[in-house]
């Protein structure tokens, strides 16, 4: 019997990961066999085609934000040896003329998108020369050029959604750069390319025709069949789209939990996608442990790498319910295989943790759901969660939150006459996912990466997570029967034992930092002379604000020059409303804080929270984690409260690459601009702030008022005048009415000082202004404003409003040191949209009550 098992267990080891995951389907009696047999037809018509479902997700984002480029899928290839240019734009030429959804556009149709194809489209093959270019310019170029056709949107109504461009990099060195959009591409589709691009190469650039057979069907066809198909009733009497949501329901019914990752920094308000990777590489050994493993199992290497996958997100989680995403090649019939286009579709794979399992037994768990999935992989993963209904989050993807692959698209022999290929890796630092686990094997192992959203982990956590993973994994082959609670005791162990050599390391750095800083700032105090060490001047002659301070000498420290010159600031800062301190060469976060204390005392905690901020290090925030393609309206920080900061420090670490400016606008003249009617009402009915929190978008209470203490919000709100009304679902609601003008405590200025603007619903970009009135009620709105007995603030009056600030607006880019100091009374602060990476951290100091107004 054992021989029997053995030699059925080598025969199923030959067959493809498709093959295995088809033969175990049956097995179950869970394929219907002649629905499979069903032949794709051509469609009828040249007409408009309706989207596939995958498609529809997608056009469906991108109408949320067309200009983001997230979904551009890049291949770069490097070519070496005698290139035929000619021949390789008539072979590329030549797959666009062969699959119709590279020559698609999407258009609207009686409220409808629908794939427009057209007849005839040339795609131009662009060559840029670097040959004489130095090396290190080169490779500068290189970079540049490939992230500018990676990094530009697509218009997928008028846009030919494939871009090409060839770099000539040497002699006889190329490289072949291809950008396409997700909508008519995938990565399976990656590898018929390649595959078709190098026998039309072969032959065109030997004067031959070409000897690829004209395809059965296109995209198009698959896409109209695939909608009659779901809706069409099988041999039971039920069609395929009833019998996978039965499947589905059943699977992920009830409940859905949250994976409780635990994050290095808070989560925004608004998801972002910006990413960073931890690769790995487990030794061929292990590789070869697992494979091994894994036939005596009766399972995949997919299913074992998920459950040890899963088991490391237990481990940092300690829920029992695991939920992630698994994307899937979904080419389960002949006619598919070879077209290009969006098939790929997402399975969500839900496993049991109770009990305290041996990882024998959770294995066996995750196979029966892995067969399952696999089984009922035709529905639409866009059908799945609008028959789910999740509860809409705009922080976080729908039902699942981390992901994980194992690579099984067939990889194209990297071949053409007279050249070698070779794929080249590269890392548009994108991150759908909150975490993803990408895995694929080598001959010289199984390698892979950790790709993450970097506004809510550290790259420590990942090092960390590399070292873990591949503990459990050699524990589990060797073990198999361990149950979780030894596994969790293993990585406990070892973590302590890492956390203990960081926070060593860590300290230490710490000091020598603060050592360093006091000998420098002793030293120079020493040795400043009293000549003048400072100039100053407006950075904008017409406006008032800010005063710029910079040294005349080399040398100056700013902590030192600034514990000499307190009243000097004081003195400034109040005539100014904003001081900028430029070309000090203030390189670090503790030299920024050490600069607060000396000029302005203690600093405050960011407390009644209406944005996502990241902690850095001591009281010292990140500024606002907003989306970077969005501006950020003039404020002046925490005027809604009860209490705020008169004072406001802004450093700058890493200027944006384009855009990111601080606008600044004194408040005092806003003031005076506002014409006298207004001033007067909002002074008579002040300013009503309606906020909720708990309906997924805008930060959650437990974060605004950083507790889960229901009983703490009552009383912190009680003490500050906010009305509290509790909503199902543990949803909250407040209000409160605040000043709208203020008399400076120091000045006795009259200032316009409030957030009816900038907490009001007709602020907020169109896309998500569109999107929130069309999901919620105006009074279940994140967060909206009133006149303060509850009547609408007119929209005339919203309008001028905004035009005494636009034109007493300031906007100045950062440079790397800046500290730019504001009386934030004084001066209400916003920010430019902009691109690549900005790293601008935050203190506030002199708490300073509205009682006291």
């Amino acid at each position: 019997m054992d021989n029997k098992k053995d030699e059925l267990l080598k025969r199923r080891s030959k067959l493809s990961s498709t093959q295995r995951e088809l033969l175990e389907k049956r097995l179950r009696g869970e394929v219907d066999t002649i629905s499979r047999l069903e032949v794709i037809p051509k469609r009828s018509q040249t007409s408009p085609a309706p989207l596939s479902f995958a498609q529809q997700r997608l056009w469906f984002l991108h109408q949320l934000d067309p200009s983001n480029p997230n979904y551009n899928e890049l291949a770069s290839i490097q070519l070496t040896g005698v290139l035929n240019v000619v021949a390789l734009e008539q072979s590329l030429n030549e797959i666009v003329r062969r699959h119709e959804v590279l020559r698609t556009t999407f258009e609207t149709l009686e409220e409808q998108p629908v794939q427009v194809i057209h007849p005839t489209i040339i795609v131009a093959l662009p060559v840029v020369n670097l040959c004489s270019w130095p090396q290190a310019m080169r490779q500068v170029e290189i970079e540049r050029l490939t992230a500018e056709i990676a990094q530009k949107p697509f218009d997928l109504v008028s846009d030919l959604l494939l871009r090409a461009m060839l770099l000539q990099t040497g002699v006889q060195e190329y490289l072949l750069l291809f950008a396409i959009h997700h909508i008519v591409i995938d990565g399976w589709s990656v590898g018929v390319l390649i595959r078709e691009l190098a026998a039309l190469y072969e032959a065109f650039s030997t004067n031959k025709i070409s000897s690829l057979p004209e395809l059965p069907i296109q995209y198009a066809d698959y896409a109209v069949w695939q909608r009659q198909w779901m809706h069409k009733a099988g041999v039971h009497g039920r069609t395929p789209l009833q019998t996978q949501l039965v499947y589905w329901k059943q699977q992920l019914g009830g409940s859905l939990p949250i994976l409780q990752l635990p994050v290095d920094q808070p989560r925004p308000a608004v998801q972002t996608f910006r990413g960073a990777t931890q690769s790995l590489v487990l030794p061929k050994t292990l590789t070869e442990a697992l494979k091994n493993f894994s036939q005596r199992e009766g399972v995949t290497l997919f299913m074992t790498l998920l459950a040890v996958f899963k088991t490391l997100l237990y481990y940092y989680t300690k829920q029992n319910d695991i939920i992630l995403g698994s994307p899937i090649a979904n080419r389960n019939r002949a006619e598919i295989e070879g077209l290009i286009g969006f098939f790929v579709n997402t399975l969500v794979l839900r496993t049991d943790f109770s009990g305290n399992p041996n990882f024998r037994e959770l294995l066996g768990r995750v196979r029966e759901v892995v067969i399952g999935a696999y089984a009922h992989q035709d529905l639409p993963f866009n059908l799945l969660v609008k028959e789910l209904e999740p509860e809409r989050d705009f922080s976080r993807n729908p039902l699942f939150q981390v992901a994980f692959t194992f690579q099984n698209a067939p990889v194209p022999d990297l071949k053409l006459a007279g050249l070698t290929l070779s794929f080249l890796e590269y890392d548009r630092r994108v991150a759908t996912f909150d975490l993803l686990l990408d895995l694929w094997e080598k001959p010289e192992g199984l390698v892979g990466m950790f790709r993450y959203k970097t506004d809510l982990f550290d790259a420590c956590t990942f090092r960390r997570m590399v070292e873990q993973f591949e503990t459990l994994l050699q524990e589990v082959v060797t073990q198999p029967d361990v149950r979780l609670n030894v596994l969790e005791k293993v990585l406990v162990e070892a973590d302590r034992q890492q956390q203990i050599q960081e926070k060593k390391k860590l300290e230490e750095t710490r000091q020598k930092k603060l050592e360093n800083i006091k000998r420098r700032t002793k030293r120079q105090a020493l040795s400043i002379s009293q000549e003048r060490l400072i100039d100053t001047q407006l950075l904008t002659p017409e406006k008032n604000l800010p005063l710029m301070i910079q040294p005349t000498v080399a040398g100056v420290n700013l902590i030192t020059w600034a514990q000499n010159n307190r009243q000097f600031i004081q003195t400034h800062l109040l005539k100014h409303g904003g001081i900028l301190f430029r070309n000090f060469k203030v390189n670090e976060v503790a030299e920024f804080e050490h600069f607060i204390r000396i000029v302005s005392g203690e600093l405050l905690e960011y407390g009644e929270r209406s944005s996502p901020r990241s902690f850095v290090s001591g009281k010292i925030y990140t500024s606002t984690d907003h989306p970077a393609t969005q501006s950020i309206f003039l404020h002046n920080e925490n005027s809604y409260q009860y209490t705020w900061p008169l004072k406001i420090f802004f450093f700058c670490i890493t200027p944006a690459q384009q855009g990111g400016e601080t606008l600044i606008a004194d408040v005092r003249k806003v003031y005076e601009r506002i014409h006298p009617t207004i001033r007067n009402r909002f002074m008579q009915k002040q300013v009503m702030y309606v906020r909720n929190f708990g309906d997924g978008f805008g930060l959650p209470w437990q974060e605004v008022f950083q507790t889960t203490n229901r009983a703490k919000v009552e009383e912190y709100c009680r003490t500050n005048g906010i009305e509290v009304e509790w909503k199902n679902g543990n949803r909250l609601r407040t209000r409160q009415v605040r000043s709208s003008v203020a008399k400076h405590p120091q000045t006795d200025e009259i200032i316009w000082f409030n957030h009816a603007v900038f907490f009001h619903v007709s602020t907020l970009e169109r896309t998500i202004r569109d999107v929130l009135l069309a999901e919620f009620q105006e009074e279940d709105l994140p967060h909206n404003t009133y006149y303060g007995d509850g009547s609408i603030i007119e929209q005339s009056v919203l309008d001028e409003i905004r035009e005494a600030y636009q034109k007493e607006t300031v906007s100045f880019p950062w440079q790397s040191g800046d500290i730019l100091m504001l009386d934030n009374m004084l001066t209400a602060h916003g920010r430019a949209p902009f691109l690549g990476s900005r790293k601008i951290v935050v203190g506030m100091t002199e708490p300073f009550s509205n009682k006291n107004i």
